[in-house]
């Protein structure tokens, strides 16, 4: 133990400046984070708020060269290591790494996390186990790739060399996956990214740990690229048709669907388009929608789409993401198909058959409630939520820890916002939802997200200030605790569809 603090102190000596910069980085981050007024989810206007979109990058490459430093102070890779003269054994040498990026990262972080839960109101005792697990991510995604790379280099100039050929490797996964005529959707693309990350890790584990114990810095990097390789072939080859029908089964006989879908023979209302795509022409097909329980919500986390023409002509397109959210009280949908601009022009004036099959992932809530939105706020399952400020038009909520899905809902005819310059009520009776988007991941604990109502069914609204908003006075259900139920595929035929009348003008072609 005395060789493992002779070590720790040593390092805190020879790497003060670089200690001192990423707490103070700590602190300065944690001072202009806090000046958010969480409550109101207003942000102060003024130089802090220019500072906060690069703090955070700025305080995780702080961390980032503390771990460098502290590791490379007995470098493992080379031939000059004076260490291996000293009567150090390698096992205290790694605790003793160990603690120093505890001390100097983890516990920054922890202190920090805490501060900024207890500034926005949040009890510290209940959500200490919640900030603890926190640590594993940091862990995984900074801490364990830094130490890594760091030890199968023997300065900071090659690790920076070694951190962009990471970045072009993931860069090259990106492109590539985006060349792929399939976007796989999330539950079954789950399988591969989960395997080719316990790959990555646990080589990661087993390199720092063999270099400490035998120095072999050329076996290490070559291990290392192989397990870049295989994470790569996971995530490229797997048999993404079976994980699909596994995780989107086919409803069994007597098994009830969560919606029924149906083709919509009413044509479009709008062919307004603003998201061309080269080479691509896209259609509008309208959709009837019916059988979804009050309180459940079904996402289309996919489709996939074939067009069978006269002449034995077949196209298929692979699965491709859809953004369709189907609600209890819309019996109408729509959903936009880009198809390869030569296919269509052979076809758009002939009676096609089309085939969809949507990857469905019903929810249902498990706990719904009516509240009248006041400017001091209202609780909603852990956290609280209140009318952004100065300009109401939603509502910005915050939670420790994570966010969870909200789903909102409101009557226009019980909206409270003052009608702004020439708007007219919305019609009465007409329903509005809004949902919150996922949480951005991120160093501070404390999670906000903003919900409006957008969704006014076939009703056109601005969805800004007015009538369409959320003031102090509006009436809304919140649905929350959400279950997941069983995903499964839904399929829609429709047979003797000309394409050129759901034909969308793409707005900047």
């Amino acid at each position: 133990m005395n060789q493992v603090l002779h070590i720790f102190r040593k390092d805190v000596r020879q790497h003060w400046w670089e200690i001192g910069a990423s707490l103070a980085m700590a602190v300065a981050y944690g001072w202009n984070e806090s000046r958010h007024d969480t409550g109101s989810g207003y942000f102060q206007v003024g130089a802090s708020s220019f500072l906060m979109p690069i703090l955070a990058p700025l305080l995780v490459v702080a961390w980032a060269l503390v771990i460098v430093r502290g590791v490379q102070a007995e470098s493992l890779a080379g031939d000059r290591q004076f260490w291996v003269t000293r009567p150090y054994e390698w096992k205290k040498l790694l605790a003793a790494k160990v603690l120093f990026v505890v001390v100097f990262v983890n516990v920054p972080l922890l202190i920090l996390q805490a501060f900024l839960l207890v500034k926005a109101g949040f009890p510290l005792r209940a959500h200490i186990p919640g900030l603890l697990g926190l640590q594993a991510p940091w862990l995984l995604i900074l801490i364990l790739p830094v130490a890594t790379l760091t030890a199968v280099t023997e300065s900071v100039g090659r690790f920076m060399l070694a951190v962009l050929g990471v970045l072009l490797y993931f860069v090259a996964i990106a492109v590539l996956g985006s060349l792929s005529p399939d976007a796989v959707p999330l539950r079954a693309g789950s399988v591969p990214m989960t395997v080719g990350g316990v790959i990555l890790v646990a080589t990661c584990l087993a390199v720092v740990l063999w270099q400490y114990a035998r120095r072999r810095t050329a076996q290490a990097r070559v291990v290392l690229l192989g397990a870049l390789g295989a994470a790569a072939i996971v995530l490229f080859a797997a048999p993404y048709e079976i994980l699909i029908a596994r995780a989107y089964p086919v409803a069994t006989p007597g098994q009830p669907m969560p919606v029924q879908l149906a083709f919509d023979p009413a044509k479009p209302t709008t062919h307004e388009h603003d998201y061309p795509e080269k080479d691509k022409v896209h259609v509008r097909i309208p959709l009837l929608v019916s059988g979804i329980a009050d309180g459940s919500a079904v996402f289309a986390e996919g489709m996939m789409v074939s067009i069978d023409a006269p002449g034995g002509v077949r196209w298929k397109q692979g699965w491709r993401s859809s953004g369709l959210v189907l609600l209890p009280s819309r019996q109408r949908a729509q959903t936009d198909i880009p198809i390869d601009k030569d296919l269509y022009e052979r076809v758009k004036a002939t009676p096609v058959k089309l085939h969809i099959t949507f990857a469905l992932a019903p929810r249902h809530a498990r706990e719904t409630f009516r509240i009248v939105v006041q400017t001091g706020g209202f609780a909603v399952g852990g956290g609280r939520c209140s009318p952004p400020l100065p300009a109401p038009s939603g509502v910005v909520c915050v939670f420790p820890l994570d966010a969870p899905f909200l789903l909102v809902s409101a009557k226009a005819d019980e909206i409270a916002c003052a009608p702004g310059e020439n708007e007219s009520a919305l019609p009465a009776g007409t329903i509005g939802y809004g949902w919150s988007s996922a949480a951005e991941a991120g160093i501070s604990p404390v999670k906000t997200i903003g919900i409006w109502l957008w969704d006014w069914g076939e009703v056109k609204t601005s969805n800004s200030l007015g009538r369409s908003g959320i003031c102090p006075g509006t009436p809304l259900t919140v649905f929350t605790n959400w279950e997941d139920a069983q995903p499964l595929r839904s399929e829609v035929e429709i047979d003797g569809i000309r394409l050129a009348d759901y034909q969308l003008n793409d707005a900047r072609m």
